[in-house]
């Protein structure tokens, strides 16, 4: 069942169960050099008015009562463009199912909110960054820019 996240200890919850699924990815499969970290996106984004207005969750919630898959938009206020832009924080799924919904929930969102536009991410390290790019694609978003970093 995907459900939108506004109450900070569910996502809280959402984060611990996300976490445990994805400690194998987030140490091997995932950014160049740095790895998520849940305590500080959880002491970033666990607020009631954030959550409600500039910080989008949606989790799937499964059989067994644990989150397996979740998708994150940030209300990026950008001042360099002038413009609110959705802009993909983190999308993780272990459910092949639930993937592409959350996605689609989350798109649905943004229209109604009306958002004018939305920025979605990858990880090259990730081994289906090449899949994920042509997907992107495929939904009709075009490369914008290219993200590079190095160990200083």
């Amino acid at each position: 069942m995907i459900k939108r996240i506004t109450n900070p200890s569910e996502f809280k919850t959402l984060l611990d169960d996300i976490f445990d699924l994805f400690e194998y990815e987030n140490e091997n499969e995932g950014h160049y050099f740095v790895r998520h970290n849940k305590e500080y996106i959880s002491n970033s984004f666990a607020n009631k008015h954030l959550l409600a207005w500039d910080f989008f969750v949606w989790g799937n919630l499964n059989i067994h009562h644990k989150f397996d898959a979740m998708i994150a938009f940030l209300n990026q206020k950008n001042e360099k463009f002038g413009e609110e832009i959705f802009s993909e924080y983190i999308w993780l799924s272990k459910n092949p199912k639930m993937g592409y919904k959350l996605l689609a929930k989350a798109l649905k969102f943004a229209k109604e909110k009306e958002f004018k536009y939305i920025t979605m991410n990858c990880a090259m390290a990730h081994p289906k960054a090449e899949k994920i790019g042509r997907f992107y694609k495929k939904m009709g978003f075009i490369k914008d820019s290219e993200s590079y970093i190095a160990k200083l």
